[in-house]
Order: structure tokens, then C-alpha cells, then sequence
């Protein structure tokens, strides 16, 4: 309980540090900086988030700032996994002989590999049907990181007969949609680089959480560590009805200008719910209802 105390007091101790700077500041960064720091302390001590919950919030920006890194061993594995099951859904759920002759045949290119290019056309396949532009999918994560390569192996685990819907899609674009729709949650809920964000402050500042928003996800996160997951699972579930029906109305070919309305859409549905949530609400059923509500015209979720 002492610790606690003393933690607290010294938050209180930084946001009376960056009131200073913030009066005796005359530069516009410096300002957007102080803020974002103070938005993430301050909830701490306005709305009383505990230590606990605030150290949950810094543990996982930690986690998922990182880009994409194909020197770093984990990042191989994780794309390797990704591959691999996606291979294995595609092979059971494929009736041309041809076809699947050539998925079987294909095996992922590393750095240090020397695949020739009839099994470079095989991979690029498996590739292109994911979701990626190219064959070579590391080049695609910039704006996503890590975080969504995390996302893809996490959806494909935990909602397998979705993937199995959405990798058979010729049009569908499931690793961009989760590139894209990670990188807009990490900028609304302050899990990018301030740098960054302040990159972007003038095109995305209508999506940044406020205070209470941003203290309701650290209180479910504490509670779940796959909270940030979850919610983005369910915003690949809405982006992927909506392109269900775009489809029936004749739209097969989901690009960029229909898909971004759509994701800056899910982000303004997760600050709906977590301005309005409830502690002892189950987020994940109101998110739910709020995507029926607001986006999906009464689609079951």
C-alpha cells in the first residue's frame, strides 16, 4: 500500500513537471508532446487507475511499438508461423489439383535462403492470398510493426473458421486490413512513438483517446493481456461483414479508398464503447453491439 502511495506521488511529481514546461513553452511540439505523456499520467491520478493498470499500459507499448525486424528471431518465427498454418488451411480447403500442388511445394524465403524462382512463384502466392502486396512480406509491415504481424497469428488461432473464409476470398485483403487497422489503434490509444504521433496529429487528432477512454482500456487490459488483440479482432470481424456486404452490392475488389473509411469507422466504434463502458461491462459484447448499432445494419457479430 506504502508503494503504491509513493508511485503515486511521484506521477504527480511528473505532471506538475510538464505543467511547467507546458507554461513556459512557446513551441507547438513541445506542447503535443507534454500532452500525449500527461494524457497517459494524468488518467492515473484524475480518474485513479491504480500502479497496476498504468504499468500494464507501459508494458505492452513497449511490446508493440517495435517494427518489423527480420534480423530478430522472433519475427521470423512468428512470419514463418503465419505462413505455415495459412499454407495448411489453404491446402484442406482447396478442390484444384493444380492449385494445390503448387501451395504444397512452396516453402517461405529467409535471408540466408537460396530458393529458386519456380518456388518464389509458390510463395508469392501464399503471400498475395494472406493479404500482402508482394512476395516478400516484410516490406509491408512499416506502418503496422510487429504488433500486426502479432495480430494475424492471433486472429488465424482464435477465429480459424473466419480465416478460412477470408484467405479464400480473391479480394479480401486480410494482412493490409490488419496493417492498417493496427496501426490507427496504436495511434488512437498512444502506443506509437510520441514522434510519430505527433507525425500524424494533424490528420488523425479527431481519433486520439481522451483521458477517460484512455484509463477504461488500461482497466480492461489489466485484466486481460490480450485486451488490445481482442478488441482488433473483433474490428477485422466488422471490416470483413462490411466488405461482405459491399460485395453483394457489387463492389468484389475491396481497395483503399473503400477500406479506410471503413477502419477509421472501427476506431470511432471502440471511443464510443470506451467512453461509455461500464467496470463491470463485458467490452467485448458492447463493442459487438455498438458495430451492429452504428455499422452493420443488424448483421449477426
Amino acid at each position: 500500500m506504502m508503494e503504491e502511495k509513493d508511485s503515486k506521488e511521484k506521477l504527480i511529481e511528473q505532471v506538475n513537471i510538464i505543467n511547467k514546461v507546458r507554461n513556459n513553452s512557446k513551441s507547438p511540439d513541445q506542447i503535443i508532446e507534454k500532452t500525449i505523456e500527461e494524457k497517459v499520467i494524468c488518467c492515473c491520478i484524475d480518474y485513479d487507475l491504480t500502479i497496476s493498470e498504468y504499468k500494464s499500459f507501459v508494458d505492452l507499448k513497449k511490446k508493440v511499438i517495435p517494427e518489423y525486424d527480420e534480423k530478430d528471431s522472433y519475427h521470423e518465427i512468428s512470419l514463418q508461423s503465419l505462413f505455415n498454418k495459412s499454407k495448411e488451411i489453404l491446402l484442406k480447403n482447396n478442390d484444384n489439383d493444380k492449385e494445390s500442388d503448387l501451395i504444397s511445394n512452396a516453402t517461405i524465403t529467409t535471408k540466408n535462403s537460396s530458393n529458386n524462382n519456380s518456388n518464389l512463384d509458390e510463395e508469392t502466392k501464399i503471400w498475395r492470398k494472406i493479404g500482402f502486396q508482394t512476395g516478400n512480406p516484410r516490406t509491408d509491415f512499416r506502418a503496422g510493426g510487429i504488433f500486426s504481424l502479432d495480430l494475424m497469428n492471433y486472429f488465424v488461432d482464435n477465429h480459424k473458421n473466419e480465416y478460412i473464409n477470408i484467405i479464400n476470398e480473391d479480394y479480401f485483403t486480410f494482412a493490409l486490413v490488419c496493417i492498417r487497422l493496427s496501426y490507427l489503434i496504436r495511434i488512437y490509444l498512444y502506443l506509437l512513438p510520441s514522434e510519430e504521433i505527433r507525425k500524424n496529429l494533424k490528420y488523425q487528432k479527431n481519433i486520439l483517446a481522451t483521458r477517460k477512454e484512455l484509463k477504461n482500456f488500461c482497466y480492461f487490459l489489466y485484466d486481460n493481456n490480450n485486451f488490445l488483440l481482442d478488441i482488433a479482432c473483433v474490428g477485422i470481424q466488422f471490416i470483413y461483414k462490411k466488405y461482405t456486404e459491399q460485395k453483394k452490392e457489387g463492389n468484389k475488389e475491396i481497395n483503399y479508398f473503400i477500406i479506410d473509411p471503413i477502419i477509421l469507422s472501427s476506431i470511432q466504434c471502440l471511443k464510443e464503447t470506451f467512453n461509455d463502458i461500464n467496470s463491470n461491462d463485458d467490452f467485448i459484447s458492447e463493442l459487438k453491439k455498438n458495430y451492429r448499432k452504428n455499422f452493420l445494419k443488424g448483421l449477426k457479430l
